[in-house]
């Protein structure tokens, strides 16, 4: 991690004075490391104390990593305003309701390295940690497979303990990036099994909920300002949401699923009027009835059942707005079974009555 003595000291006085390196996002702080309070342990079954904590080096000086790419510059100003407020956490933040994180900067030739199988002390919970690259770049290698490099707008997920480790590399420019921890058992079960389909390296933009959900949760490592555990867990389950919604996009790109989408609603409306069963556009697809209902569900997120009804009633309020045709033709046309049937499709979709509905056309 950071240290200012020696050379170091030097080399951040020098930064100072320099124009380039005055214009990189700092901190207020003058000290190089800080100790965080983090994480409250006690054994199995027993009350956390309110004053035992996880204590780990933060970065309170940035000086040494490289400068970030500028999409991502807004994201470093986040952690660095947010580590300014070092505090406590209450008597709650406890294993696994609680999380933590925080970020770091390596210069150049640094010495860093950690190794899953190594850091792991008897006694110790397991746990899962995220961590992404804001500026430079640094390694990551999983089970026996080649090192990836991860750049900005990457990042990696590992489980501790297991057969994993990264490192700055001798040719990197510097590492500067974000972790978070995460002890909660459900979160880590579902996670790991995401890992095990899509793989522990993940890609995304600055701007995604994902890397949003992230910096959060390091905010709120150091401010500790979430009020109660119920409030904790909410935080950890919008950063899985997240990353489960991130890493479905990644295998199933929007334009497959636009695709998919615009397939089964054009069956729809070659002919509104005929039945449209799941297994009528399992044959169209060349699949059979439960192939294409995974295969329709892991790309959309939604069922065939469920788009052909979406499509009807849209088609239906289409007709509302620009055809003078009466509620029961419309049902008639559009394939429901009856104008009752209509109605309360239309209203459970659109929140609003057919009748009701026409009364918004100009």
């Amino acid at each position: 991690m950071l240290r200012c003595r020696g050379a170091d000291a030097r080399r951040l006085n020098e930064a100072k004075s320099d124009d380039r390196e005055r214009s990189r996002p700092r901190l207020l702080s003058p000290r190089c490391t800080e100790y965080c309070l983090s994480v409250n342990r006690s054994r199995p079954g027993s009350r956390p104390k309110a004053g035992s904590a996880r204590k780990t080096k933060t970065v309170a000086e940035w000086f040494a990593g490289p400068a970030p790419p500028p999409e991502w510059e807004p994201s470093l100003r986040v952690l660095v305003e947010a580590s300014q407020a070092l505090n406590p956490g209450p008597s709650w933040w406890a294993e696994p309701l609680a999380f933590f994180g925080t970020f770091e900067s390596l210069a150049a030739g640094a010495q860093y390295f950690w190794d899953g199988t190594k850091r792991f002390k008897k006694g110790d919970p397991s746990f899962l940690f995220f961590q992404f690259t804001i500026a430079g770049w640094g390694s990551f290698a999983c089970h026996g497979e080649p090192p990836q490099r991860v750049a900005p707008g990457m990042g990696f997920f590992g489980l501790v303990p297991s057969r994993h480790h990264y490192y700055l590399a001798e040719d990197s420019p510097g590492w500067t990036f974000g972790w978070v921890n995460i002890y909660h058992p459900y979160l880590i079960e579902r996670i790991s099994k995401r890992i095990a389909l899509a793989g522990p390296v993940v890609s995304f933009a600055p701007n995604s909920a994902f890397i949003a959900s992230t910096l959060r949760l390091i905010a709120h490592t150091y401010n500790k300002d979430v009020p109660d555990r119920f409030e904790g867990e909410l935080a950890l389950f919008e950063f899985l949401v997240a990353y489960e919604r991130l890493a479905h996009e990644l295998s199933h790109p929007s334009n497959e699923r636009d695709r998919v989408l615009e397939a089964v609603r054009k069956s729809v409306l070659v002919d509104p009027t005929r039945p449209l069963t799941v297994d009528t556009l399992a044959a169209e697809f060349g699949m059979s009835r439960s192939n294409f209902s995974h295969f329709f569900r892991t790309r959309t997120g939604l069922t065939p059942a469920a788009v052909v009804t979406q499509t009807r009633v849209r088609e239906a309020a289409r007709l509302l707005l620009h055809s003078d045709a009466s509620l029961k033709q419309i049902a008639d046309a559009c394939g429901f079974a009856n104008a009752n049937h209509f109605n309360r499709t239309f209203r459970r979709l659109q929140h609003t009555s057919p009748g009701a509905y026409r009364k918004l056309r100009p």
